[in-house]
């Protein structure tokens, strides 16, 4: 077959011409009435399931979400008087470190309260030896204002999580702080970071929430369970 190129556009070899017979709507039959009725009577569309489908029908189990306690009505006064608490703490803190020898006052370390309410240094810097933290859990434990106020922030944080739920605005209530876990979850010297000019990544990971989520442990709904029957005892 040749193929013919050219620039030139070609008239059509036919025209078309309007009809002049007018067409004219046909009414339907009765039979195609019927047909009609009885569609929009029945369903648009059939669902055959396939074989795969029906199996999995038939193994489908029910999956329970569990979405946690809500947020306790004295939450405010619990998170105003962990801030409070926090100062404290900081002043204390701020107060030892004022105090320490020399060859200590230059290196970093954290710290934290333990189950039993002694403190602990932590070589958080690997710039301390074993002489080191010995030295630093006696001048710790040593001041009685640092104690109190680390053992007073620590009991007012684990209340603060308590009463929080996992879906308030921090979602502090997702995680569980008590005394045996607080030690391992916290680093109080960290909440107190500089934060410079602009917040730095060393500042934001020492924030409380931070650790918190960085280290928590996870709320279970036998932990909330035991957790809800201690916070109605409470309120009773």
């Amino acid at each position: 077959m040749a193929l013919l190129i050219s620039s030139t556009y070609p008239a059509p070899s036919t025209t078309l011409t309007v009809a002049e017979q007018p067409l004219t709507a046909q009414p339907l039959s009765s039979e195609a009435v019927q047909t009609l009725q009885a569609a929009a009577a029945g369903p648009a569309a059939i669902y055959h399931p396939s074989e795969e489908a029906q199996h999995l029908g038939a193994t489908m189990e029910a999956v329970e979400t569990w979405i946690g306690r809500p947020q306790a009505a004295d939450y405010p006064q619990k998170e105003a008087a962990q801030k409070v608490a926090l100062d404290t703490l900081k002043v204390a803190f701020q107060s030892l470190k004022s105090s320490l020898p020399p060859d200590l006052a230059g290196k970093k370390f954290g710290f934290s309260v333990q189950a039993d309410g002694t403190l602990k240094a932590s070589n958080t810097s690997g710039q301390l030896s074993t002489q080191d933290l010995a030295r630093l859990n006696s001048l710790l434990n040593a001041n009685g204002d640092l104690v109190d106020a680390a053992t007073a922030f620590r009991d007012a944080s684990i209340d603060v999580v308590a009463a929080s739920g996992p879906l308030s605005e921090a979602g502090l209530g997702g995680y569980s702080l008590t005394k045996d876990n607080f030690g391992k979850t916290i680093d109080l010297a960290a909440l107190f970071t500089p934060k410079g000019p602009v917040p730095t990544k060393e500042y934001v990971q020492g924030m409380f929430f931070s650790q918190l989520y960085a280290k928590g442990e996870r709320m279970t709904p036998e932990m909330e369970t035991v957790l809800m029957a201690s916070r109605d005892a409470a309120q009773s």
